[in-house]
């Protein structure tokens, strides 16, 4: 299932949440079974019940999704049915959740490819799912990406300039701004000496 834009509680990600809750109503509200599927284990029956509550709140990983359960002292093989039956109920796809991962984080968030990958690491998505979602990233990319995010910071505050202007700490801050967005040191420092340059100039 592919989901877009509201805000999720993961800061900065977006997500439709009406488009999602949606889909989680359409299958809670038929049965476990149908002539095509089998019925579901009672335990399986508990664990899909409630991935169908966490879902209610945003899209998750499989791994997301296996780990909350398991903490909520399901069985894993219960888990494991309950997952599979998800998945074919078309709320639980690593690809897609990869790819509207990075969508809604790049353009909310302004993160990096590298600091997108390592958030779907943590997520335990396969590399190959990860590869697919950032594929159309490349490093112009993040350089365009930085530039906008500092030249929009730098155009909400004053043009520093004069002998009082504290322009090496306003290069730190905004290196170390790109920074806790996964650029890269030299990149952020080539992005902010040129903007900063522009920025004093104008």
């Amino acid at each position: 299932m592919s989901v877009q834009d509201p805000h999720d509680a993961e800061r900065g990600w977006c997500v439709d949440m009406d488009e999602l809750r949606t889909a989680v109503a359409a299958v809670e509200t038929r049965a476990s079974s149908s002539s095509d599927l089998p019925p579901l284990a009672p335990e399986a029956h508990e664990a899909a019940t409630a991935a169908l509550r966490l879902l209610r709140h945003r899209p998750r990983s499989h791994h997301e999704l296996r780990e909350r359960l398991l903490g909520k002292d399901h069985a894993p093989d219960a888990v494991d049915e309950a997952l599979d039956r998800v998945r074919v109920w078309g709320l639980l796809d690593d690809a897609d959740f990869a790819s509207e991962w990075v969508r809604g984080r790049r353009r909310r968030r302004g993160r990096s490819r590298g600091a997108l990958e390592r958030e779907l690491r943590e997520k335990g998505v396969a590399e190959v799912h990860i590869a697919g979602a950032v594929a159309d990233i490349d490093e112009s990319d993040d350089r365009e990406q930085a530039t906008e995010l500092v030249r929009a910071r730098l155009t909400r505050r004053p043009a520093a300039s004069g002998p009082g202007a504290d322009l090496q700490g306003e290069r730190r801050r905004l290196v170390a701004f790109l920074a806790r967005r996964g650029y890269p040191t030299g990149l952020a420092m080539t992005v902010v000496d040129a903007e900063l340059a522009a920025h004093v100039s104008s």
